[in-house]
């Protein structure tokens, strides 16, 4: 398999003729005109200007186009991928106005190598929040909403007795504590941050009571939250 040395971004256009092929380096694809058709061995997409793809290495795909295109192409050397982005498989994202800044930098730097150095870790960490399961991203996203089990298995097209054990071994633990850590971590922030009363928090979090606040914070720090915020209030 071809491997490169250096990051890269260029402009690129592809033919009718279909491609298949993997390599030992990563790829981004930004189309910039037309569509790209592109199949790797879960997904089968028509890209525009409106997606971006993510091809991790090794990744057997096949591509071509029938009309007229152009793609901003990021290739990424195997050594500069985090171990997250080396075990994540293709991904397509929709390009949303964060996006279109990154797309847009990224036009600007085209084979100024120092720079793309520089800028990929900035890029890195944005195509790993997109690239969280959905179930996860809505944990985050709606922590201070009810969220049931089977709503988030429906996120993932799991039954839920799956999708429990998959989630197990996606974060190492069970859906409800995930949630749980979630609400207990924006609740600690508030209380460090802010001098909302407690029973504001406790709603902000997603907790109906401020007695179920006050009970999570004695389980789980060994205290009460007002204890918390006095207990942090100078550090």
């Amino acid at each position: 398999m071809e491997s490169i040395e250096k990051i890269l971004a260029e402009r690129r256009t592809y033919s009718a003729i279909q491609d298949t092929h993997a390599h030992l380096y990563a790829q981004m694809i930004f189309p910039l005109q037309g569509e790209l058709a592109i199949q790797t061995e879960t997904q089968t997409l028509q890209l525009d200007d409106q997606t971006l793809f993510y091809i991790p290495p090794q990744c057997d795909h096949t591509f071509h186009s029938t009309v007229r295109n152009e793609c901003l192409v990021l290739d990424i050397p195997y050594f500069m991928l985090s171990p997250k982005e080396l075990q994540n498989r293709s991904t397509s994202i929709g390009l949303t106005d964060h996006w279109k800044g990154i797309r847009n930098l990224l036009l600007n730097e085209t084979g100024q190598k120092a720079a793309l150095k520089k800028l990929y870790p900035y890029i890195s960490y944005h195509l790993l929040q997109a690239q969280q399961p959905k179930s996860i991203r809505y944990i985050h996203e709606h922590y201070d909403e009810p969220i049931s089990i089977s709503q988030l298995a429906s996120l993932e097209h799991y039954n839920r007795t799956y999708f429990s054990e998959w989630f197990m071994k996606e974060t190492g633990k069970s859906p409800a504590s995930y949630i749980r850590d979630v609400r207990l971590n924006k609740a600690k922030e508030l209380l460090r941050h802010t001098d909302l009363p407690i029973l504001h928090i406790a709603i902000q979090v997603g907790l109906e009571h401020q007695s179920s606040l006050t009970r999570l914070f004695q389980t789980y720090e060994g205290m009460t939250p007002s204890q918390y915020r006095r207990n942090t209030e100078y550090k």
